[in-house]
């Protein structure tokens, strides 16, 4: 098992609750969290894109900085930490994302790699007139031709391509990457895969234990006709203590105080998009605080998707979240988890001090 940490790029982390740990993506944070996380052991960090968050412009999300921008910082900052940086795709052409992975790429020393976000929330985008027409329903297309311009670029350094939404002619972006430039895909549902199977190294998914199993299964499929290799990485938001009690009342407290404001402002941006896997499960629930009543696994932690956490958390001791870290790759067959804390300082350290040395299967970076 491979260990990132999902960067926090926006005010307050992926947690919506008043009761929760509050702060800013100062580069000051972002800095002390991937130098502490290259010295305990974690293989990368992953940077996300936000433009937009779930408040008035003063709550939630609405302060955020530019995940590329971070990358080529956190490159510097660092000397064997893997950096994944993250561009939303209708924002950037893909050849201006190619010269600056290749420049990255060369700065690294190969230990940079891009997420390629289609985006779905249109407020993110229409703010600044980038929201394509139709493009909830021509995004995956959308996407497929941007890896492809994007992998054209760095293969040859000189591409030529007309397609169904960009022209390239003769375009040159040298030089190109030394180590090659590894493309994450977030997405679980057929079309993610799809995009993922044919043109992508890393998948990036969410959910429990059998929903990850399901995407990696769907993935592998997908990929034995192609021949490609493509990993699989899980997102999980992590709130751990000694004990299993101590453990759930720090996640009741923050489920008890939900930020109901921005929980459902962000429900509501997910209305406009039905074709997604992940917004989905944002549409499903409830506007309710239930509290987590106990643990239906004798072994393992609870898997909570509740309005209170942006992603799902994983909820238990420290010897339970050690399980479920295992269990990913030993069960679902997943290789790498990238994860998320309430407090990025104090949260990380702790569970680089109880968990990790708990984990039979970390590879250490």
């Amino acid at each position: 098992m491979r260990l990132g940490i999902f960067m926090p790029t926006t005010n307050d982390g992926y947690i919506l609750s008043t009761a929760s740990p509050s702060f800013m993506p100062t580069y000051e944070l972002n800095r002390t969290v991937a130098i502490e996380a290259e010295h305990r052991g974690f293989d990368f960090v992953l940077a996300m894109t936000k433009f937009r968050g779930y408040g008035d412009g003063d709550g939630f999300w609405d302060y955020a900085v530019d995940p590329l921008a971070l990358s080529g910082l956190l490159i510097e900052a660092t000397t064997t930490l893997g950096i994944w940086g993250s561009v939303a795709a209708p924002t950037i052409h893909p050849a201006m994302a190619a010269r600056t992975a290749a420049s990255y790429d060369e700065a690294s020393g190969g230990r940079f790699r891009l997420n390629i976000v289609a985006g779905w929330n249109v407020s993110e985008y229409s703010q600044m007139g980038l929201w394509p027409e139709n493009y909830h329903a021509d995004r995956y297309r959308y996407t497929r031709e941007y890896i492809t311009v994007l992998r054209g670029l760095w293969e040859t350094g000189q591409f030529t391509h007309r397609g169904e939404f960009f022209t390239l002619d003769d375009c040159v972006v040298k030089p190109t990457p030394a180590h090659g430039v590894k493309v994450i895909v977030p997405g679980q549902s057929g079309n993610s895969l799809g995009v993922a199977a044919d043109l992508a190294d890393v998948n990036f998914v969410l959910g429990g234990l059998d929903d990850v199993a399901t995407a990696r299964t769907a993935l592998l499929a997908a990929t034995r006709s192609n021949g490609r290799a493509v990993e699989s990485a899980a997102l999980y938001g992590v709130i751990t203590a000694p004990t299993d009690a101590e453990a759930l009342d720090i996640a009741n407290d923050y489920i008890a105080h939900t930020d109901f404001d921005s929980a459902i402002a962000l429900k509501r941006a997910a209305t406009s998009d039905t074709g997604g896997n992940a917004v989905q499960r944002w549409l499903e629930q409830d506007e309710a605080a239930r509290l987590i009543a106990g643990y239906d696994h004798p072994d393992l932690p609870v898997v909570a998707q509740v309005p209170a956490f942006f992603h799902p958390h994983i909820i238990g001791s420290h010897e339970r979240v050690a399980r479920y870290l295992d269990a990913l790759e030993t069960t679902a067959g997943v290789g790498s988890a990238v994860l998320s804390f309430p407090d990025f300082r104090d949260d990380l350290l702790s569970f680089t001090d109880h968990v990790m040395p708990r984990m039979a299967t970390l590879e250490h970076a």
